[in-house]
């Protein structure tokens, strides 16, 4: 594979390294990652990296790159939103790909509050063919709810959680205010986001949701998204109740990566 850095974007401040295969498996999408939360384009544990890596030994070239105002990417000095400051910059990521010649075909990937603009670019974007969503949007339906408030005291490490989190618990007006001062998020209704999916499936986007251990807070057993959602064998959904949000482990992160690649592979041939 063959790695560079790069500048690119309407104010020439975004940067990113392109992860090029040595081999290119002819009209493959490309990959394009941003980043989680507050870490730079590397990703938590550097799974970006990881994954990145291993596509491009199978064919797929890559993007990871900072969105404005984090890492190495300059801010943006205009009255967007945090919101739709990060849609442009992906926006403007695919079309750097593009334009040089990369691919015309693009595959997002993103975890925890980089699904936002993921979602968004999905939807707006013909050029999207594929996205996979880490920990994102998940909403609870009766059957949450059940095995939420039977079996939760019968899971040791919710107790250990407990305890951990009265030790080092923040006031709730403190962490209300911390939150607002560093992201604001938008995130669509139930409603709003069922007919996304929808949407997207008839446009032959293909999708993969990943959810975590971590997320037992709103999402816990395999099959809640399609109980809610539909489209059972169109749209994929991975359930890994003994990982942790950001994959911290070599072999939560291996896992998951295998469980891409292969669907990669499987549902977007080039």
């Amino acid at each position: 594979m063959i790695e560079t850095a790069h500048r690119f974007g309407a104010h020439g401040g975004l940067a990113g390294v392109l992860c090029a295969p040595a081999n290119p498996n002819g009209d493959a999408p490309a990959v394009v990652f941003s980043n989680v939360g507050l870490n730079h384009r590397v990703g938590p544990n550097r799974c970006w990296v990881e994954l990145a890596r291993a596509l491009a030994r199978v064919g797929f070239p890559s993007l990871r790159f900072d969105l404005s105002g984090f890492g190495d990417s300059e801010p943006r000095c205009d009255g967007r939103s945090d919101s739709e400051r990060a849609a442009l910059d992906l926006t403007e990521a695919l079309d750097f790909l593009e334009q040089r010649g990369v691919a015309t075909r693009f595959v997002l990937i993103a975890n925890c509050s980089g699904v936002d603009s993921l979602h968004t670019v999905a939807c707006r974007d013909p050029r999207v063919v594929g996205a996979v969503s880490i920990d994102g949007y998940a909403y609870r339906n009766s059957t949450y709810r059940w095995r939420r408030s039977v079996l939760k005291w019968l899971q040791p490490r919710r107790w250990r959680r407990w305890v951990l989190g009265r030790r080092q618990q923040v006031p709730q007006g403190q962490r209300d205010v911390e939150q607002e001062q560093l992201w604001r998020r938008d995130i669509p209704t139930r409603e709003r986001f069922g007919a996304d999916v929808t949407a997207l499936v008839r446009r032959g986007v293909r999708l993969l949701f990943v959810f975590t251990g971590g997320m037992d807070l709103h999402y816990n057993h395999r099959g809640q998204f399609h109980d809610m959602f539909g489209h059972r064998g169109v749209v994929d959904v991975e359930f890994y109740p003994r990982f942790d949000h950001l994959l911290s482990l070599a072999g939560q992160r291996a896992t998951v990566n295998t469980r891409i690649i292969e669907w990669m592979r499987g549902r977007l041939p080039s």
